[in-house]
Protein backbone atom coordinates (compact mmCIF):
# COMPACT_ATOMS: atom_id res chain seq x y z
CA UNK A 1 0.00 0.00 0.00
CA UNK A 2 1.41 3.39 -0.98
CA UNK A 3 0.37 6.75 0.33
CA UNK A 4 0.73 9.70 -1.99
CA UNK A 5 0.15 13.29 -0.97
CA UNK A 6 -2.42 14.86 -3.24
CA UNK A 7 -2.74 18.48 -2.23
CA UNK A 8 -2.56 20.00 1.26
CA UNK A 9 -3.42 17.40 3.89
CA UNK A 10 -5.00 14.91 1.42
CA UNK A 11 -3.54 11.42 1.04
CA UNK A 12 -4.45 8.98 -1.71
CA UNK A 13 -3.85 5.29 -0.97
CA UNK A 14 -2.74 3.26 -3.96
CA UNK A 15 -3.65 -0.44 -3.60
CA UNK A 16 -2.38 -1.43 -7.04
CA UNK A 17 1.12 -2.40 -5.85
CA UNK A 18 -0.23 -4.72 -3.14
CA UNK A 19 -2.59 -6.41 -5.62
CA UNK A 20 0.23 -6.97 -8.13
CA UNK A 21 2.41 -8.60 -5.45
CA UNK A 22 -0.37 -11.09 -4.65
CA UNK A 23 -0.88 -11.93 -8.32
CA UNK A 24 2.80 -12.84 -8.77
CA UNK A 25 2.41 -15.64 -6.24
CA UNK A 26 -0.34 -17.39 -8.23
CA UNK A 27 0.47 -18.58 -11.74
CA UNK A 28 -1.03 -21.00 -14.22
CA UNK A 29 0.42 -24.48 -13.83
CA UNK A 30 0.97 -24.32 -10.08
CA UNK A 31 0.03 -27.33 -7.96
CA UNK A 32 -0.92 -26.75 -4.31
CA UNK A 33 -1.06 -29.56 -1.74
CA UNK A 34 -4.08 -29.40 0.55
CA UNK A 35 -5.10 -31.57 3.48
CA UNK A 36 -7.57 -33.60 1.40
CA UNK A 37 -5.97 -33.48 -2.08
CA UNK A 38 -4.42 -31.07 -4.54
CA UNK A 39 -5.44 -27.83 -6.26
CA UNK A 40 -4.12 -27.22 -9.79
CA UNK A 41 -4.32 -23.70 -11.28
CA UNK A 42 -5.32 -23.98 -14.95
CA UNK A 43 -5.57 -20.30 -15.93
CA UNK A 44 -5.26 -16.96 -14.20
CA UNK A 45 -7.43 -14.05 -15.33
CA UNK A 46 -7.79 -10.48 -14.17
CA UNK A 47 -10.28 -11.32 -11.40
CA UNK A 48 -10.98 -15.04 -11.71
CA UNK A 49 -8.92 -18.22 -11.51
CA UNK A 50 -9.72 -21.47 -13.30
CA UNK A 51 -8.66 -24.41 -11.14
CA UNK A 52 -9.07 -28.16 -10.69
CA UNK A 53 -9.40 -30.12 -7.45
CA UNK A 54 -7.42 -33.36 -7.70
CA UNK A 55 -7.14 -36.40 -5.44
CA UNK A 56 -3.66 -37.30 -6.74
CA UNK A 57 -1.02 -35.01 -8.26
CA UNK A 58 -0.86 -36.98 -11.54
CA UNK A 59 -4.63 -37.11 -12.06
CA UNK A 60 -5.54 -35.71 -15.48
CA UNK A 61 -9.36 -35.81 -15.53
CA UNK A 62 -11.20 -33.36 -13.29
CA UNK A 63 -13.77 -30.61 -13.71
CA UNK A 64 -12.39 -27.11 -14.17
CA UNK A 65 -13.97 -24.60 -11.81
CA UNK A 66 -13.80 -20.82 -11.40
CA UNK A 67 -13.35 -18.69 -8.28
CA UNK A 68 -12.33 -15.12 -7.48
CA UNK A 69 -8.65 -14.47 -6.79
CA UNK A 70 -9.26 -13.11 -3.27
CA UNK A 71 -11.46 -16.06 -2.35
CA UNK A 72 -8.84 -18.56 -3.53
CA UNK A 73 -6.05 -16.75 -1.67
CA UNK A 74 -8.13 -16.86 1.52
CA UNK A 75 -8.86 -20.57 0.99
CA UNK A 76 -5.16 -21.38 0.45
CA UNK A 77 -4.18 -19.41 3.56
CA UNK A 78 -6.85 -21.00 5.76
CA UNK A 79 -6.09 -24.53 4.58
CA UNK A 80 -2.32 -23.94 5.00
CA UNK A 81 -1.66 -25.12 1.45
CA UNK A 82 1.90 -25.86 0.30
CA UNK A 83 3.17 -25.14 -3.19
CA UNK A 84 4.33 -28.36 -4.89
CA UNK A 85 5.10 -27.17 -8.45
Amino acid sequence: MLKQKNGPGVFVIVMEVELQNRLHRLEAGQLWKLEHGYLYIVALGKRLIHYRMLRHPLESVALTRMIGIEALLNYLRQSEAELVL
